[in-house]
């Protein structure tokens, strides 16, 4: 089952592909509507050109793929504009990295949030909506570079400073690493299962949440912090 273009979809299918991709919109977009919070912002905290640098090269990849998810939408009938922007933000870790006092916090969101995003471009290379499909290899390769960049920043805290590097981490990781299995949502909801079954996605939300905590487990590992509690601080199991 493909369907090559906005034109004829099914109602059921229209409705699941319209509420996912505004769902990576609402975040995506916010790299190109709020510059002062999700460039300024972290600028500000980087301690290293190289860091400034880096940051910066990612940021407008994250623009570019807002892009994308707003012509997608646009194509379906659907506007990005103020009033969707005033939608409240969907996955709460993204709250968080507005929120966030240091860089070691930006190091973690990219870390998780952006693992996350390219787990979510890795279910749509291949999937039924072909304009979806022909953008997914692109989203998921940048993504998975971003999130090295958040594994990055934390051997260099380690590097700097190993014992205080890593009690900085595993302070912040109390709140972090929660959040970031949070992100795939619910286990037990319906609506995932129609995704897989439209060809939307590959895996479910556990699945999906599996692969994820094994993988950052063992990045972890590799920096020699235990992970923590994969049940404590979670909102959604």
């Amino acid at each position: 089952m493909r369907f090559p273009s906005p034109e004829g979809l099914p109602p059921e299918y229209k409705d699941l592909l319209v509420r996912m991709l505004s769902i990576q919109s609402r975040i995506e977009s916010e790299y190109m509507f709020a510059a002062d919070r999700t460039l300024m912002k972290p600028l500000a905290l980087a301690p290293t050109p190289e860091d400034k640098a880096e940051y910066a090269s990612f940021w407008s990849d994250e623009v570019r793929h807002a892009s994308y998810w707003m012509k997608l939408l646009e194509d379906l009938g659907v506007t990005v504009d103020d009033a969707f922007m005033a939608s409240p933000m969907p996955i709460y870790i993204f709250e968080m990295r507005d929120q966030a006092q240091d860089w070691i916090e930006y190091g973690l969101f990219s870390f998780f949030a952006d693992r996350q995003g390219a787990y979510m471009g890795y279910e749509w290379v291949g999937c039924s909506y072909e304009p979806l499909a022909k953008i997914a290899d692109r989203v998921h390769r940048e993504e998975l570079g971003h999130a090295a960049f958040g594994y990055r920043i934390m051997r260099r805290v380690i590097a700097r400073d190993p014992e205080h590097g890593r009690e900085q981490i595993i302070h912040h990781l109390k709140k972090w690493y929660p959040a970031g299995l949070d992100m795939f949502g619910k286990s037990g909801s319906k609506r995932q299962n129609d995704y897989v079954r439209w060809g939307l996605r590959k895996r479910t939300n556990e699945q999906m949440r599996d692969d994820f905590t094994q993988e950052v487990n063992n990045l972890l590992t590799k920096l020699e912090i235990a992970p923590p509690d994969a049940i404590v601080g979670r909102r959604y199991l």
